[in-house]
Formats: structure tokens, C-alpha cells, sequence
């Protein structure tokens, strides 16, 4: 195998030793965003077996016959990497010599048309997944000359501050919707639940984190991996880890004092007590979560982004759907 490194850099050194010196200066876009676990930063050797490789986004109005002229023009490899995929054309596709013509994983397309495959037609905050925006925003942009693709990117970079404001309450609300399930699943000698709740929770909280720094979710198979720098990673693993009740609830508790001191500091709503409390009468320790949700909704209904209303993968990945789903989920709750 030749040596790895990761894929963003390596699709850039493509970009600019391969495909430029193709293009004939036609005038074009080039980046490497989009899907992959390289435009997150998370790509490792293991990543190298599918949709990994030298591969570039090129942003054309008319591409004429560029897939034609890279197809019989690039080379077999680069860096010791194979340009050729296949299947061709196909979902998921992995690196294989050739000694025909390259199918090689340039996108030619224009900027709206990938847009449009991405995020939608029309697209509102709401209804754009995180892992999207991430996929957005992440990576790296190797020839903009107008800027053209850096103001999309800075454009969906972040909420504007009311809906930052409105999806933080609404995180917060669905972690005060069960965090006292902890405890009274254990109570019941239900421990599976118990872990069950709990492992929800930390999912919820990870997440929580990230939308406190501004930085998008991705989806379930890096969200640990996206906070695991964080000091606050070590209560949420040892949630998971504990094997009673009371250690499980107590690593969550810290988790909700380091998120709610973290809110307190954001400024976007008024400051509010950051110490566990007992659930009512019952005692669960809880960090009552329901209050930050409050503060931060001002009377609005926690409904969310596409991501707090629908956990479905189908959905998520359909931009047309996800807009039908956030579009009826807000407007049918007052």
C-alpha cells in the first residue's frame, strides 16, 4: 500500500498536479467537499478500501468533453494510488488498476447543480441535515478565483443567532425530556434501560457540545469521534461505561453542569443556576434541562431541525424529503 496520507491533501495535490494542467485554463471551481470521511478529518487507512482516493470536485458551466480528455489523459496512479474506480459511476467505489481508460472520481458539474443535489432547490436552515453542512463547509477549496464557492461556504457556515438560539433550546429540551429515565429505570431493576437512556442522553449531549462551538453534528458513526478532544468526552464515556446507576447518572451530571456553565457563557439567553438537582420528589439527580430550553425558546414548540424531528437515514439523505418533513413538522404545531 503506498503511504497514506490523508485525502483532503491529497486530492488537493491531484487537483494541482493532474487534473489543473487537463483543464486547458477553462475556467472552473475545484475543491474537495461533499461525502467522505476525509472532508471531516476523520479518514485513517481503513478508509482507503471505498470512495476514498485521488478524487477532486470540479465546478463547471460547460464541461464539454473534459470527463472524455481526464478519462484517456490522466495517469493509471498517482502517488502510488490507483485513479480508476469502480464500478464506475456507482455509489460506493473503490480504487482498481486499469489498463484502459481512467474511470476516474473528478465530479464535473456545475456549482448549482451540486447544490441543488445536496441541500435542495430551496433550502431552509431547518431542513438541512448537519452532516450536510458539514459536508458543506468541511474540506478544502483548491481554485476559487472569484470567490464564488467561498461565500456559499461562508453562507452555511453557521446559523444566523436567533436559530442558533432556537436549536440549542430545542437540544436542550429533548435531553429534559428523559434525563430523569436514568434513575427511574434503574429503580425498577431495569438496568438495560437504564443504559439504554443513558446512552441516549450522551448522544444528545455530544451533540449539545458541538452546537454550543458552532461546529455541525455529523452523523452517528463520528459524533464520538468529533468530540473525543474535548475534556467533557471523558464524563460522557464513563455514562456509557458505568456498570450502576448512581456512577451512570453522576458522569451525566457533570456532563449537564460543563454544558450548562458552557450555555451560561454563550450569552444567549439569561444566566441560570449550573449545579445538579433532584427530580422533583423523587430524587433522580437531574440537571433540569427544561429550564435552559425555556430561556432559549422564548414560547416557541421544540420541534427543531431536521435532525432533533427524524433519525431515518432515508430521510436525511433526500434533501426534497427532509424539506416535506420540516416543512409539515413546523407547520402543523403552534
Amino acid at each position: 500500500m503506498p503511504e497514506f496520507r490523508p485525502g483532503v491533501e491529497l486530492a488537493g495535490l491531484f487537483y494541482r498536479e493532474a487534473v489543473r494542467p487537463l483543464l486547458d485554463g477553462r475556467p472552473h471551481l475545484a475543491a474537495r467537499i461533499g461525502p467522505g470521511s476525509d472532508v471531516l478529518g476523520f479518514d485513517t487507512e481503513r478508509s482507503t478500501d471505498h470512495d476514498w482516493g485521488p478524487r477532486v470536485e470540479l465546478f463547471l458551466d460547460d464541461p464539454g468533453d473534459l470527463d472524455e480528455r481526464l478519462r484517456d489523459r490522466l495517469p493509471k496512479r498517482f502517488l502510488g494510488w490507483p485513479t480508476n474506480f469502480v464500478p464506475p459511476g456507482a455509489r460506493v467505489r473503490s480504487m482498481a488498476d486499469t489498463d484502459g481508460p481512467v474511470n476516474h472520481y473528478v465530479t464535473i458539474t456545475g456549482l448549482g447543480t451540486w447544490l441543488r443535489d445536496r441541500i435542495g432547490a430551496d433550502p431552509g436552515w431547518l431542513a438541512v441535515p448537519w452532516q450536510r453542512l458539514a459536508e458543506l463547509t468541511g474540506g478544502a477549496v483548491f481554485h476559487d478565483p472569484g470567490g464564488e464557492l467561498g461565500a456559499v461556504r461562508r453562507r452555511w457556515s453557521w446559523y444566523p443567532d436567533d436559530l442558533w438560539r432556537y436549536v440549542l433550546g430545542c437540544q436542550w429540551a429533548r435531553i429534559g425530556q428523559e434525563e430523569a429515565f436514568v434513575g427511574r429505570t434503574a429503580e425498577i431493576g431495569d438496568d438495560p434501560g437504564s443504559r439504554m437512556v443513558a446512552a441516549r442522553l450522551v448522544r444528545d449531549l455530544a451533540r449539545l457540545f458541538l452546537l454550543q462551538q458552532r461546529r455541525w453534528p455529523p452523523y452517528q458513526k463520528w459524533l464520538s469521534v468529533a468530540i473525543r478532544s474535548d475534556p467533557v468526552a471523558a464524563d460522557l464515556a464513563g455514562a456509557l461505561s458505568a456498570d450502576e446507576a448512581g456512577r451512570r447518572s453522576a458522569a451525566l451530571c457533570a456532563a449537564y453542569e460543563e454544558a450548562a456553565r458552557r450555555q451560561n457563557a454563550l450569552r444567549l439567553c439569561p444566566p441560570l443556576q449550573t449545579r445538579r438537582r433532584p427530580f422533583f420528589d423523587r430524587g433522580y439527580p437531574v440537571i433540569g434541562a427544561g429550564r435552559f430550553a425555556e430561556a432559549l425558546l422564548d414560547g416557541r414548540a421544540p420541534i427543531g431541525s431536521i435532525d432533533q424531528i427524524c433519525d431515518s437515514t432515508d430521510v436525511l439523505e433526500r434533501p426534497e424529503v427532509c424539506a416535506a418533513v420540516s416543512d409539515a413538522a413546523h407547520r402543523t404545531v403552534p
